[in-house]
């Protein structure tokens, strides 16, 4: 978000409430000019002052500083990348400095930073001599009490209107940036790597199933069959209608070309053993330069109708994000677009890699050993049973296809699969139809330390060549319009490539988005060579923090997904999903979902309790309004789509098949033979439609696009009058509740969901407790302002809103009363004086 502050006289002057601590009315002034930045602080002589500062248009840098009792204190996160530290208390003066891969110790400031202590205020005097004559810097600084927590620190005070005060690690959400050439400029108050001025809401599609109104719908049916989505079918009518719904971003999931059964002009299909799906896996890439000719109305033509559909996005307010897949590729990857960034046969000065290493930094792929398991060269795929000559996967049993087991480009070698199968016979559960890419980590090396890379203490080492071949991709697609890109198995890649390419990458374009799909759970994560990161989490770390920290605008949100689904299937509680959310940084740079292409329909009969369609609404309310972090919907979802049914390599698994060619026969419905108008929907269907509609608009409210979050559920699950049914021995099973309050607005939102499929809770009473209602601007300490009103309104319903008023004081003790609170539903109730 940004937002802009008047100039007030020759140089400009920002003040920040010091929130939660009334002995300090204000924290922050910073004034500036082409000599120096003064920032100042009015609080306690004895408090330390931190100062994070960033070259604007440098991109490299950490979003973590380092911790350190009596010194930096706790870990604190902040909305910039920065490369130089400060830090102030009493006489001393430090500075730390980023030397590519890690911060630098501690050393003496010396004349880059001066402490002046004036009455009430300390001003920190920092020289721009260090930075080098740039004219734009980001800044970050913060307050802590190092007496608190046996000198651990307690943060109080940031340049944040955001901030949340205490003890523990602290992410600090925005930050400001200056112009040094114009101190009479407004001074501009930013959120993270300030991608989108608007909350971002991302509509995911398959190209291949959106559009396609073909319903025939034949198990393993070919393109001929069962039809194709085309890139022409995201025309005006239709990305209007994304756009309505209030997203702002466009994921064209799967677009580049990918091993097929399908051949066009110029294009052969590939061997069958390397295809799941006659369409083929989307992240089987064939060529990471190229669009997938089924998309196109002429295969010739296939790259300019892709760019095409970018420039149709962007002209209704949509910025398009495609897939980047880092950590494999088809086995018969082979890019006619741009052959010399080939993987295998290009690399070491056109010597190609050498296939005699298992392992070398510059080799882009992992060779097979002699001695690894099965019987040696060739490599034997699990599509084929060779003793009983019968094909063994689902496509390989399709009538017509041949296929025996062994692919004519690895018969005197093998590669080690895209899921690390160090094997010369990987298993049908494997991703065999890939092939793992060399970073220049060694996967198999028990301690997880061999890194041929720049890292931790050698910031200087080469740079791998799979590096630069990846880095060229990404230059590539920028180059043709695209605004952002979803990140494939981004933890399996080392954090230090995404410093890299991030960097590279916001170089050439600022504002470009990265989302990581990333599970800290998965033991194929790659560790990073950073200490500090490695020690975060109680010693633990935590894969997030790395992704983040190298530049991800957000995270995948897998936690807080799996406990609302538990809830439904293994007896959870509402009140888990508190803890499911990870540190404050984490959580509020997390990308939340109900659905995407990897995980059930909300709507499929076998999950979520069977419970249908509607379960998503109180779902995606309680995920879409939790944090500041981008949400995303996939296509289908707001029509209920169930994913029932055998497609074909895709199974009747209870996801939209990603493998097959196939139309959706729900979201058909609105897709209504091209006219995308939802003329074929039930009321139902359009009822939740415009429910979806509603909600995404609603998140981007400044209170949920910008605003803190408060829990609830600690303070209520004690309450009969909590939706709790006979028999609980408390309460929160069903019923969930936050606050989102946003301090530069003053908007306020109280969010309730009722999961439950069947139960309506009546006389529902939320209890908002005093120093709840304090951090929302209400305080309730004295008689007078316990006696004070405020109203409260659903923004939320599409007629008949609840509202009503109550008194501070009531709501704190006896609760918010919600005369009735209908199954599977939920409320954004507006609070305002």
């Amino acid at each position: 978000m940004l937002k802009f502050l008047p100039a007030a006289a020759l140089l400009l002057s920002f003040f920040l409430p010091l929130m939660n601590a009334a002995s300090l009315p204000n924290a922050f002034r910073i004034t500036w000019n082409r000599e120096q930045i003064v920032v100042e602080y009015l609080g306690p002589a004895d408090h330390a002052i931190y100062v994070a500062l960033d070259h604007a248009g440098d991109f490299t840098g950490s979003s973590v500083s380092p911790f350190a009792a009596g010194f930096e204190g706790s870990t604190t996160f902040y909305a910039l990348k920065a490369q130089r530290l400060y830090g102030a208390k009493g006489s001393q003066r430090w500075l730390r400095t980023w030397r590519g891969t890690k911060w630098s110790e501690r050393s003496p400031a010396g004349d880059e930073l001066k402490a002046v202590r004036e009455d009430d205020r300390t001003r920190l005097l920092l020289s721009t001599r260090a930075l080098g004559g740039d004219a734009k810097v980001n800044l970050v600084a913060w307050a802590k009490d190092l007496q608190a927590n046996q000198g651990w620190g307690r943060l109080v005070a940031a340049t944040s209107p955001a901030i949340t005060p205490g003890e523990g690690d602290r992410y600090v959400p925005h930050y400001v940036q200056l112009d040094l050439n114009a101190p009479l400029s407004q001074l501009q108050l930013l959120s993270r790597y300030n991608a989108a001025e608007r909350k971002v809401r991302i509509y995911q599609c398959l190209p291949r199933l959106f559009g396609n109104r073909n319903e025939t719908r034949k198990e393993n049916g070919t393109l001929a069959e069962n039809g194709v989505g085309k890139f022409s079918d995201f025309n005006d009518k239709s990305l209007g209608e994304i756009a309505a719904l209030g997203f702002t971003h466009l994921w064209l999931t799967g677009v580049l070309q990918q091993a097929t059964a399908t051949s066009h002009p110029g294009l052969p299909a590939d061997d069958a053993d390397l295809l799941k799906g006659l369409a083929g896996s989307p992240y089987a890439i064939k060529d990471y330069f190229d669009v997938c000719p089924d998309y196109a109305d002429d295969p010739a033509k296939r790259l300019e109708e892709f760019q095409a559909v970018v420039r149709r996005a962007r002209a209704k307010g949509l910025r398009v994000i495609i897939d980047f897949v880092p950590n494999h590729v088809a086995r018969s990857y082979a890019s006619d677009v741009k052959p010399e960034f080939d993987f295998g046969t290009k690399g070491r000065g056109g010597k190609g890699d050498d296939r005699s290493q298992f392992f070398l930094r510059d080799n882009n792929f992992y060779y097979l050993r002699s001695t690894d398991p099965g019987p040696g060269a060739p490599l034997r795929l699990p599509t084929w049973d060779p003793v009983r000559k019968v094909p063994l996967s689902p496509t390989c049993k399709v009538p017509g296809i041949e296929a025996d087991g062994v692919f004519p480009g690895e018969l005197d070698h093998g590669k080690v699969t895209g899921n690390n199968v160090v094997s010369w016979t990987p298993s049908l559960d494997s991703w065999y139809e890939t092939i793992k890419l060399n970073y220049g980590f060694d996967f198999t090396d028990p301690s997880r330390q061999r890194r041929e890379y720049p890292q931790g203490d050698a910031p200087d080492a080469p740079v791998p060549d799979t590096w630069k071949k990846m880095d060229a991709v990404l230059a590539y697609w920028q180059s043709l319009g695209v605004d952002g890109f979803r990140c494939d198995m981004a933890h399996m890649i080392p954090p230090e490539f995404w410093h890299y390419a991030i960097a590279r990458a916001r170089q050439r374009q600022p504002d470009v988005y990265f989302a990581a799909e990333a599970y800290n759970d998965d033991p194929a994560k790659v560790p990073g060579g950073d200490p500090l990161l490695e020690q975060l989490a109680g010693g633990n770390g935590n894969v997030m923090f790395n992704l983040l920290n190298a530049g991800f605008n957000a995270v995948y949100d897998d936690p807080s997904y799996k406990v609302l689904k538990r809830i439904y299937e293994q007896g959870a509680w509402a009140n888990d999903l508190d803890r499911s959310l990870p540190d404050d940084f984490i959580s509020q740079n997390s990308l939340r979902y109900a659905e995407n292409h990897d995980e059930v329909r909300l709507a499929a009969p076998r999950e979520w309790g069977g419970v249908g369609m509607d379960v998503g609404r109180p779902v995606s309310a309680i995920l879409y309004g939790l944090t500041r972090g981008p949400v995303m919907l996939y296509s289908g979802q707001e029509v209920g789509e169930p994913a029932a049914g055998v497609e074909g390599f895709g199974g009747d698994d209870s996801r939209t098949t990603i493998f097959d060619y196939w139309s959706m026969p729900e979201f058909t419905k609105w897709v209504n033979g091209g006219a995308f108008d939802g003329g074929r929907l039930s009321d139902q269907q359009k009822s939740l439609r415009d429910f979806y509609r509603r909600l995404v608009h609603l998140v981007g409210e400044p209170a949920f696009r910008d605003g803190g979050l408060w829990l609830l559920n600690g303070a209520n699950n004690q309450s009969r009058n909590f939706g709790r049914l006979e028999g609980e021995p408390a309460s929160g099973h069903w019923m969930y509740a936050y606050l989102r309050y946003d301090r530069e607005s003053r908007q306020r939102f109280l969010v309730v969901a009722n999961l439950h499929r069947s139960a309506t809770f009546k006389d529902v009473q939320v209890v908002i407790p005093k120093d709840a209602l304090a951090w929302l601007g209400l305080p309730a300490g004295t008689e007078a302002e316990s006696q004070r009103r405020f109203a409260f309104t659903d923004k939320l319903a599409a007629s008949g809103a609840l509202g009503g008023t109550v008194a501070r004081g009531e709501a704190a003790t006896a609760g918010l009363n919600l005369a009735s609170v209908p199954p599977l539903s939920a409320l954004y109730l507006l609070l305002s004086e």
